[in-house]
């Protein structure tokens, strides 16, 4: 087997797609939330969005995805117009307007599988992605995937991974890099270091909600008194549950899927992972603010609210309510 000699160009996605399908047709992947968060100054892509008249009562996810799109060469924008932002599909009219090539993909929010199978099979034309290729890519993104699956296993049965990388290695699942072998080496070599690590203390937490926008929440946690060993949406990215095809193995990922889906499986990661507490990240603006309710409702553990704006470091405020609610787990004072 061997890797793609020459990419088509750069794809970008809005969230997790089927990252197979644009390996398969010899472009590189690029999740554009990573780049937007990864960058040195972020705050710089929020500020092309309003300087381009996006309002400022609007997710900052958007507005930073719309300035990084402006700013980087991108061949294409795959934009989820069901299953994640209820934003996207203004974003990918604008992003049209500016003569970007958008490619809208859709996950049934009923996970209907004809539906699904569908999408995909016209994202795949769309692309131009050969059935032998994809499935060659699918062979290496599962060896890939089984890299990431032990990583997360490491974190809370052997307690030798922090809550911050493991959430830097399932996030980035979402595109490999742009490199799957490149990736999985990577992985493989974390895991060896890891490996000689001794046990980490720490009360043991969940994470829930999308990756958070705000720096140095896990280091804090853990600063503290906290480890955070399970990151419910970092793992989905990262497809950990075994499908016969690609249809299956889309439709058993929860995010795309509404509260319910999701419920299912952190309900079954906490009683798996010995978990204490939960941190529910939210993103200032966000639909998804309003499952808090429905959460608090049908998680039989204590439960922290936390709220995101601009990605810029943890607040005082919020690190102070972490603190308490950490504090409390222990049975110390409130």
């Amino acid at each position: 087997m061997t890797e793609p000699q020459k990419s088509r160009g750069i794809i970008g996605f809005t969230t997790t797609v089927p990252v197979e399908l644009i390996f398969a047709a010899g472009y590189e992947p690029c999740d554009l939330n990573n780049i937007f968060v990864g960058d040195p100054q972020p705050g710089r892509f929020v500020d092309r969005a309003e300087r381009d008249g996006f309002p400022k009562s609007m997710c900052n996810w958007i507005k930073g995805i719309y300035g990084v799109v402006m700013e980087k060469q991108v061949e294409a924008v795959i934009t989820v117009m069901e299953g994640d932002c209820s934003n996207t599909q203004a974003l990918a009219e604008i992003l049209r307007y500016r003569g970007v090539r958008t490619i809208p993909f859709s996950f049934p929010y009923d996970r209907d599988r004809e539906v699904l199978s569908r999408e995909i099979e016209k994202l795949k034309k769309e692309l131009g992605a050969e059935e032998g290729a994809l499935a060659e890519v699918e062979t290496r993104i599962a060896a890939a995937r089984s890299r990431l699956s032990e990583i997360d296993t490491m974190t809370w049965s052997e307690r030798n991974v922090t809550g911050g990388e493991n959430h830097l290695w399932l996030v980035g699942a979402s595109d490999m890099l742009g490199d799957i072998k490149k990736y999985a080496d990577g992985a493989d070599e974390f895991i060896s270091r890891a490996r000689t690590r001794e046990s980490m203390e720490g009360i043991p937490l969940g994470y829930i909600g999308v990756p958070p926008i705000i720096e140095g929440l896990y280091d804090f946690i853990e600063g503290v008194g906290g480890h955070v060993i399970y990151n419910e949406t970092q793992r989905q990215f990262a497809l950990p549950c075994e499908a016969a095809d690609i249809v299956e193995r889309y439709l058993l990922y929860t995010y795309p899927y509404g509260i319910f889906a999701r419920l299912e499986d952190i309900n079954k990661e906490i009683g798996l992972r010995g978990i204490k507490g939960i941190i529910h990240y939210v993103q200032a603006f966000c639909f998804r603010a309003i499952e808090d309710v429905i959460l608090r409702e049908t998680i039989d553990v204590p439960i922290l609210t936390i709220e995101g704006d601009m990605p810029k470091t943890l607040d005082s405020r919020t690190k102070m309510r972490i603190e308490a609610f950490i504090e409390m787990l222990e049975g110390g004072p409130c």
